[in-house]
């Protein structure tokens, strides 16, 4: 039996944070990596949905809040709230385990602000 990579998140909570380092450091190869196809394009409709601030189009964020939400389904919830100069987003992302590595299979915009200048 082989050992986890050292890179490998053992929880879901794990993930979530080793994800949310990756979209403020604009780490895009760790991002695709920990999202599902499915979820990719939950991303990309939601991109569209919420203009300017979600998180694709968010520069320089500054930093991410993590809430674990209970869940109704097989998966572990999480609420991560990105903040930036010009607002925040807040996603709710449900991780499961695929394969053996913990995943984003859906994911959707609970709410986004700008700031008003």
């Amino acid at each position: 039996m082989t050992s986890p990579s050292a890179n490998a998140p053992g929880t879901a909570r794990e993930a979530a944070e080793r994800n949310a380092q990756a979209v403020m450091a604009g780490n895009l190869a760790q991002i695709m990596a920990d999202i599902t196809p499915e979820a990719l394009t939950q991303m990309m409709q939601m991109a569209a949905q919420a203009g300017g601030t979600s998180p694709a189009a968010m520069p320089n964020i500054q930093g991410y809040e993590i809430t674990e939400v209970p869940s109704e389904g097989d998966g572990e919830l999480f609420h991560v709230t990105f903040t930036s100069p010009q607002g925040h987003a807040t996603l709710a992302a449900t991780w499961k385990q695929v394969m053996g590595q913990w995943k984003i299979t859906a994911v959707s915009l609970v709410s986004a602000e700008q700031v008003q200048e």
